[in-house]
């Protein structure tokens, strides 16, 4: 069997989602404090405002159960392994494979 390896970058997102407060009247001013979330996945797609990420991915570039994130939320992103990005007999980089 071929090795098969990842063409998109895996990634550990750390960041703080938003949250629900308590419910109900109150006199007194919520305390906000962050809820971290940590996130590791196939990153598909960088905007200047969003990351989105998927849970799965297959050799021919599809990709299942996906998640974006706002960049202003995200406190780190650590490339865990990155892309496999086959080289031509030149050296260089091919950006579109058919496998």
């Amino acid at each position: 069997m071929k090795n098969h390896k990842p063409k998109r970058p895996i990634v550990l997102v750390t960041w703080d989602d938003a949250a629900t407060l308590d419910l109900g009247w109150s006199k007194e001013n919520p305390v906000p404090e962050p809820h971290i979330m940590f996130s590791v996945g196939f990153l598909l797609t960088e905007t200047n405002d969003h990351i989105v990420l998927a849970m799965d991915t297959d050799i021919g570039l599809g990709h299942n159960g996906q998640g974006q994130i706002p960049k202003g939320m995200i406190r780190s992103m650590k490339i865990l392994k990155k892309a496999n990005t086959p080289k031509t007999q030149e050296g260089t980089k091919v950006k579109d494979v058919t496998v």
